[in-house]
């Protein structure tokens, strides 16, 4: 997380007429225990120190124009600063209340860079908080934070990538390649190859996956058609794919050769890849006198 850098300098001590001596030494004794307190990131005592210096100033004008006017300048930055350290930390809910606030002063003191930085930092919170759930195997959590993330900033290729990395977790595999496949829209818009890249393997691995799965459930029309997608998307045609395509195309043909000698010949006939399943699949074809 980036911090944030502070230009704060201390302001010394100036005589006033008598009436607004004492006040204006306050405001600028609190102002540089803002800018001590910003500068060792203890930005929670530093905003209620600039917060207390702050409301004084708008009573008493003279002498205090200066830091009045440094205190706009940093109070928003402040709130960004303990945002940033708050996420930093992994304290999500915080970081949220913050950035929320530090957008609130950053509009009221019209520091747009400020305001635009803390809006988009909520995003990077959701995305932190669903990686945070993620890593604890809390697919669903994670998926919702995603969604969160998404509906700031629908062109985080990351936020994709996780929430398609989270319904592969799930077993969801169709849903997960639709969001794998914006995925790669997005990052190829943004010129990300490495999360286009990225996206692209977790599909194939997310078919391979789904056709393994099959195979252990006996369901050799879902090894076949996950396998073959799986390799639609890897044009290396890596072996344990093209064995599990064999594999089902020779399981669906022997179950089918005592009943549907026509549909158990095509099936049998597509087995090519592996020799072994050929060999075997070659014996199939001549016992069921298939041409």
């Amino acid at each position: 997380m980036k911090k944030v850098v502070l230009t704060l300098t201390l302001i010394g001590l100036f005589s006033f007429n008598l009436y607004s001596q004492d006040d204006a030494n306050k405001v600028i004794d609190l102002y540089n225990q803002v800018v001590q307190a910003a500068q060792s990131e203890d930005y929670a005592s530093a905003i209620t120190k600039a917060d207390e210096a702050y409301a004084i100033t708008k009573t008493v004008s003279e002498g205090t124009e200066e830091v009045k006017a440094n205190l706009e300048k940093i109070i928003p930055q402040l709130y960004l600063g303990k945002a940033k350290k708050s996420l930093a930390d992994s304290k999500f809910e915080e970081a949220m209340t913050d950035f929320n606030k530090a957008a609130e002063e950053a509009k009221k003191f019209n520091n747009a860079e400020i305001a635009q930085d803390a809006a988009e930092s909520i995003a990077k919170v959701y995305l932190a908080q669903g990686n945070d759930l993620f890593k604890t195997d809390d697919f669903e959590g994670a998926i919702a934070a995603f969604d969160k993330a998404l509906a700031i900033d629908t062109t985080n290729a990351q936020a994709y990538l996780y929430k398609g990395m989270s319904l592969s977790k799930l077993g969801k595999t169709e849903e997960a390649v639709d969001i794998l496949e914006k995925t790669i829209e997005v990052a190829n818009a943004a010129d990300d190859t490495k999360v286009a890249s990225n996206a692209t393997t977790l599909i194939v691995s997310t078919y391979t996956r789904a056709a393994a799965d099959a195979q252990k459930a006996k369901k050799w029309a879902d090894v076949v058609t996950n396998a073959e997608k799986a390799l639609s998307y890897n044009p290396e045609k890596t072996t344990q794919l093209l064995q599990l395509v064999d594999l089902g195309n020779l399981q669906q043909g022997a179950a089918l050769a005592a009943t549907n000698k026509t549909k158990a010949c095509q099936f049998l006939k597509k087995v090519k890849n592996d020799e072994k399943l050929k060999a075997n699949a070659d014996q199939y074809l001549k016992s069921i006198g298939c041409n």
